[in-house]
């Protein structure tokens, strides 16, 4: 299995599979490489598809450090030097697409072939003339409750936000699965990292994105309700935006097939 070590000396764990341009896929909050396992098979028949376990995520090292958007981005950095990478697609879905806001930020769109952002949203809190918050509203105080309940009722919070990151509920079994993964991380690093992407505000960074941008957007989210797909490829520069019908927060897994063809297609 290989891994790289960070700068810092945190292990992180990463796959390659298939050979042409390099597609690195960055997974979400808690979750890991794992997630992406119906996509990568299709995906590298003709690309160079790279998954990542970010810090404290799925396999790789497990520390109390570095759990910022912007360190999440600096190890991406790492990696795609660590692989010669240039000519890159960053594919991030939901905090993975937080990741590349971050990245860009620092690093520009030098390295960069094209970015794909999965249901994300540039700024969760809720503001106001802000129509694109977490679950359509999110305030400071739900932040502190849902981060208190994560630290003393990890399984009564986590449980139910798996249920609602899909347009259908799946079976308890599927989402006990899903659970397990996400205890990979630390609950004190899980609620470092979602304070920092709460409180972070993207929205400046857009017309920073300059590289072709397809932006996949479940119509049936309720992470992040409303028609915030075309909002952003209003704001962005050369974007294009398509919608998953069936789709909730994670129409890489509820529907594979169209979104292995989607992104195959804009690749």
């Amino acid at each position: 299995m290989p891994y790289l070590e960070l700068p810092d000396g945190v292990p992180m764990y990463y796959e390659d599979h298939g050979a042409g341009r390099p597609v690195v896929l960055i997974h979400g909050w808690t979750m890991n490489s794992t997630f992406w396992a119906q996509n990568v098979p299709a995906l590298s028949e003709g690309n160079r598809v790279i998954t990542v376990d970010l810090r404290g995520h799925g396999a790789s090292g497990k520390t109390d450090d570095g759990h910022t958007l912007a360190q999440y981005a600096r190890d991406i950095r790492s990696l795609l030097q660590h692989l010669a990478l240039d000519d890159v697609c960053l594919v991030g879905w939901s905090m993975g697409a937080a990741v590349i806001f971050a990245y860009v930020r620092q690093f520009g769109c030098g390295q960069l072939r094209s970015v794909v952002f999965v249901d994300q949203s540039p700024r969760f809190l809720g503001t106001q003339g802000w129509d694109f918050p977490l679950q359509g509203g999110y305030t400071e105080s739900d932040l502190a409750v849902f981060v208190q309940a994560v630290k003393h009722a990890r399984p009564s919070v986590i449980k139910p936000f798996i249920a609602a990151c899909f347009a259908e509920a799946p079976p308890g079994d599927v989402i006990d699965a899903v659970y397990a993964e996400t205890t990979k991380m630390s609950t004190s690093a899980a609620c470092a990292i979602w304070y920092d992407m709460a409180f972070a505000d993207f929205r400046p960074v857009l017309s920073e994105v300059t590289v072709p941008t397809l932006l996949i957007y479940g119509a049936q989210s309720k992470i992040f309700p409303g028609p915030l797909a075309e909002w952003l490829a209003s704001q962005l520069p050369n974007a294009e935006a398509v919608r998953f019908e069936q789709s909730g927060h994670v129409p890489f897994f509820e529907e594979p097939e169209r979104f292995n063809k989607a992104l195959a297609a804009f690749l």
